[in-house]
């Protein structure tokens, strides 16, 4: 296994305890993208017409300030990951509290957030939504988050062990806590799944009423903030696991990796 492909399996298996928390704070590259590459991109694969072309500019002209301050709390959120990886030692109330404050934040933007999508979900025919929903479907499917859903717990640890040079105990411990946390996140990803064929659902109505799509993303605020402990209670277990050299390690391939995909949108 080549050594981008191990870290690769390694940033994966560290996102079971926090990526979950960035993914949080967006994930798309829409906030560094130009508004002409967004309509342009949109408008190829829903075929939109010049008034929808223009209109779909003012959507995104409009929703490009809440892009921003997510990008920024997504930075944030990463930059105290690292910090706290790093750490010789970590506090779970402390990582929870982070996680809190930086969900928090991203809570007070769910009534622009749900405007954006209202204005988005007007300006399109029956036919370009249902096609949206077919593109929106393949994109979770696509997603790292999903894809790690179906990964083999004992090919992650392979990998991590390679990259890391974990020894037998740390393999179990890592193995154990692995399967604690699918374990314990299943019944949170059969409710979000749920919550998803909701959105679905909105995005294939004739109209939709933006206090509506506030109370479903209301709802996912809710699910993800109940499941923050448990994010923490992982990300503190794992770096009790690891050696300072371990984790000195993975902090400087993600910051590695974070900085790589920023300069990689913004060409």
């Amino acid at each position: 296994m080549s050594e981008s492909k191990t870290f690769k399996t390694l940033r994966q298996s560290l996102l079971i305890a926090v990526t979950s928390a960035t993914f949080l704070v967006g994930c798309g590259q829409q906030d560094t993208m130009s508004t002409s590459d967004i309509v342009s991109e949109t408008s190829s694969t829903l075929d939109l017409n010049d008034l929808q072309t223009r209109e779909m500019a003012r959507v995104v002209d409009t929703a490009r300030p809440e892009f921003k301050i997510l990008k920024e709390l997504r930075a944030q959120l990463r930059e105290e990951i690292i910090t706290q990886m790093q750490e010789d030692s970590v506090d779970v109330l402390d990582v929870n509290a982070l996680l809190e404050a930086n969900w928090a934040s991203v809570h007070t933007r769910l009534p622009e957030l749900a405007q954006n999508f209202t204005d988005f979900h007007t300006m399109l025919t029956p036919e370009q939504r249902i096609k949206l929903k077919e593109q929106m479907s393949k994109g979770w499917e696509s997603n790292h988050l999903a894809r790690l859903e179906s990964s083999n717990t004992s090919r992650i640890v392979f990998g991590m062990s390679i990259a890391l040079d974990l020894d037998n105990t740390q393999e179990e411990e890592i193995t154990n806590l692995i399967n604690t946390l699918r374990s314990k996140s299943e019944g949170f990803r059969e409710r979000h799944i749920g919550l998803r064929e909701e959105m679905y659902e909105q995005m294939l109505q004739d109209s939709v009423n933006v206090e509506d799509v506030k109370a479903l993303l209301d709802i996912r605020w809710s699910e993800v903030q109940s499941k923050l402990p448990l994010l923490a209670q992982g990300f503190t277990d794992f770096h009790t696991i690891l050696t300072q050299e371990q984790r000195v390690k993975i902090a400087e391939k993600l910051k590695k990796k974070w900085d790589s995909g920023n300069r990689g949108s913004r060409q």
